[in-house]
């Protein structure tokens, strides 16, 4: 089996997942889809990417149920170099030092190195901090960043006091795509009233082993 393919039983544990969400969520998803229309696709191995003049969506190719969508003028697409990207991500990690339930609403990170990083924690690196009344305040971390390489794809939600020095604006939502080439797909988008959804926060630590 490649090194990056899923074993017959990950495939089964993501199928199950999907299945729970797929009942839960699958409105919401064609909502967003249908808003942004056809527009142009990118994909790699481990997600798809979907921009129009109305908005932006991505989806794990495996999971499609991992997804965030946006339809409204505040969006920025555009490509950069690896090393733009690979600083976003960075100062995005090293920002995980600093959180605190007073200058933070919620610190986010997705990182998958390779396909594999949906089950294994060797190839992806998540954080998340949402310090609200019901949950717990402590961090939650899985697997490992890896700095100085560009994953095949990663999103990082912030709404904090210091948001401008990660983003360059202040609070939202950025996820970037590896292409082939050397250029790679950076879509911001920016706080706003438009309409959005975003179902990242599904629980893909289940199935990372």
């Amino acid at each position: 089996m490649p090194d990056d393919e899923l074993d017959p039983l990950q495939k089964v544990e993501i199928a199950l997942l999907r299945a729970e969400y797929q009942k839960r969520f699958r409105g919401s998803i064609h909502y967003i889809k249908e808003m942004v229309g056809e527009g142009i696709e990118y994909r790699n191995t481990v997600v798809r990417v979907v921009v129009s003049e109305a908005g932006a969506y991505y989806e794990l190719n495996d999971l499609p149920e991992e997804f965030f969508g946006a339809v409204g003028e505040d969006l920025v697409r555009r490509f950069v170099a690896p090393a733009e990207a690979i600083a976003l991500l960075t100062r995005a990690v090293e920002a995980t030092q600093r959180v605190t339930p007073e200058n933070t609403r919620q610190l986010s990170i997705l990182t998958l190195y390779k396909r594999r990083g949906l089950v294994d924690k060797k190839n992806c690196f998540l954080f998340d901090y949402a310090p609200h009344e019901s949950t717990p305040i402590v961090p939650r971390t899985i697997g490992k960043f890896q700095p100085d390489v560009m994953p095949l794809f990663f999103k990082i939600k912030v709404e904090a006091d210091f948001a401008g020095e990660v983003l360059g604006f202040q609070g939202g939502i950025v996820f970037c795509m590896a292409n082939a080439g050397d250029r790679h797909l950076l879509i911001q988008v920016l706080p706003s009233d438009g309409q959005r959804t975003d179902l990242s926060a599904l629980p893909i630590s289940e199935i990372i082993h």
